[in-house]
């Protein structure tokens, strides 16, 4: 509670009435402050883990227990498929996943609710519960079929992230496409037909488009595409800490109206953590191969003819065995003090203010149980808020710390 009043004050009494009228949208001057992150992974625990991440405070990853003592009340929970690659088990997954989540609220009505929409949102941040959007991340459909988007998104899907860790789907390239599944990165040269028609349907449905993990020419070509805002919902700025957006991307993004959610790993936050990284890459990949070991999964078998239900049955049970494993996951200590701090971490949202401004910055740290964040624990989030408020106007943070989320779903649909 001492966290969450911290919070509170951290926006400022002054930053009540603060309004995005640039875009059509003004937050209710009567309704509770957002704190929002645009980029999480509970659902994924809950379903592996069999945890309830209300009542367990896990020693390392994302949990709401923590996140919402520490004034988070609306988070995207980003549902992998990891490990799902193929064109069968994609949408299985993703139907496991969403059907998971909507159960978990419901036995957890008292304090969260799945949101479809920024109406929804607003009433469940109002009455005192956490409001969770739904979104994809490493696929959905690697076909990229209509109907599946359109079933989806009737089940309560309202963010898709368009290219796959799986490095391949039908329809967009994806950056981690050597390294994850060793694809051509560049096989469409960014997307295809069926993926402009996919960009005009979740426009149309009002499914917010994410463009993070796609290649350059990805990026420039679903900005183009959209006829509603995008966003890179866990991403950083090439210009400060050597990975994520180009200048070029970020500019076309703002000009279309999204934003970029900045990333929370050290891992691409912290110059100085990256340094060490690159003069130690055998260190590094011993220490942090369950992460990659995870999003990349390939089952160590074939499926068997007249195969009765046995393969999938052991697909899981492997699957859950590189999903647990990243719970064991210990930093370096010699990485310990190269971690970034919360005002490392701002000194991006610091230069998307300045280069394209504050309308296009937000959360989406991913804090992810198999590697180092700023903060350290979703404890950290009033330090994220105390950052911000060192660098710009309480009127600026109350748009960072939500109410940009809030416009660009409200802009979805077109």
């Amino acid at each position: 509670m001492s966290s969450r009043r911290h919070f509170l004050k951290l926006l400022g009494a002054g930053a009540a009435a603060a309004s995005t009228k640039a875009w059509g949208q003004t937050a209710p001057a009567t309704s509770v402050p957002v704190l929002m992150d645009g980029h999480v992974h509970a659902v994924n625990r809950v379903y592996w883990e069999k945890a309830d991440l209300w009542q367990e405070v896990p020693a390392v990853g994302w949990d709401f227990a923590r996140a919402r003592a520490a004034g988070v009340n609306c988070v995207i929970d980003n549902l992998g498929t990891y490990g799902y690659w193929n064109y069968n088990y994609t949408p299985k997954q993703a139907m496991r996943l969403i059907e998971t989540a909507n159960r978990y609220a419901e036995k957890h009505a008292d304090k969260m609710g799945i949101a479809r929409s920024v109406a929804d949102a607003r009433r469940l941040v109002d009455s005192g519960r956490m409001a969770v959007f739904l979104g994809s991340e490493s696929g959905w459909d690697h076909e990229g079929d209509l109907d599946v988007l359109g079933a989806l998104y009737r089940l309560g899907l309202r963010t898709i992230q368009f290219a796959t860790q799986t490095g391949f789907n039908a329809f967009s390239d994806s950056a981690l496409a050597m390294t994850q599944g060793g694809q051509d990165p560049d096989h469409f040269h960014g997307i295809n037909d069926r993926g402009r028609a996919l960009v005009a349907e979740m426009n149309r449905l009002g499914i917010l488009i994410d463009i993070t993990h796609g290649t350059e020419s990805a990026h420039k070509q679903l900005i183009e595409a959209s006829k509603a805002p995008v966003v890179a919902s866990h991403d950083t700025l090439r210009a400060v800490s050597g990975v994520g957006l180009s200048d070029e991307v970020l500019k076309a993004l703002a000009a279309k109206g999204g934003l970029v959610g900045i990333h929370g790993a050290a891992a691409v936050v912290g110059r100085r953590y990256r340094k060490w990284m690159a003069e130690h890459p055998a260190e590094v990949a011993a220490a942090a191969k369950a992460q990659p070991n995870m999003v990349g999964y390939r089952p160590s078998f074939a499926r068997a003819p007249g195969d009765h239900g046995e393969y999938i049955e052991r697909y899981d049970r492997e699957f859950r065995e590189i999903w647990l494993a990243r719970a064991q996951w210990k930093e370096l200590p010699e990485l310990e003090p190269l971690v970034p701090t919360a005002d490392e971490w701002a000194e991006q949202v610091d230069y998307v203010i300045k280069t394209v401004g504050a309308d296009h910055v937000a959360i989406g740290l991913d804090m992810a149980g198999a590697r180092s964040s700023v903060p350290k624990s979703p404890s950290g989030y009033p330090d994220l808020m105390a950052a911000l408020n060192r660098i710009t106007t309480p009127a600026n943070v109350r748009k960072i710390a939500g109410e940009n989320w809030f416009r660009v779903f409200g802009q979805a649909k077109v």
